[in-house]
């Protein structure tokens, strides 16, 4: 489901709001989301849905990566870099509709 989509469902259920007023609420969260993502353990929790949160690694640079650091920044070059990955954890309500539904497909 993409942005337009996603517009269009939530003011067909809403009749009330324009879909521009939808689209400018979902240009805010993805702002609000943008922001707590950029934070080194941002999470965001959402209900019946689950949980999104960054993870930092802290990984030696060895290899192309390090002599890559050492071109770039000369004998100040960190030994360690760090990778961020956004994860998902569904909420058990979520899982059980996965499981449910994957048990139906079968």
């Amino acid at each position: 489901m993409n942005t337009r989509q996603i517009v269009a469902e939530i003011a067909r259920r809403l009749p009330d709001l324009r879909r521009r007023d939808v689209l400018e609420m979902f240009e805010v969260l993805a702002e609000l989301w943008s922001t707590e993502f950029a934070k080194p353990n941002g999470e965001i929790h959402i209900g019946g849905l689950g949980k999104l949160y960054v993870e930092t690694h802290d990984l030696k640079a060895t290899g192309v990566i390090r002599q890559h650091l050492i071109e770039k920044f000369g004998k100040n070059a960190p030994t360690t870099v760090q990778r961020r990955v956004i994860r998902f954890r569904p909420s058990e309500a979520l899982y059980t509709a996965i499981k449910q539904e994957h048990v139906q497909d079968e």
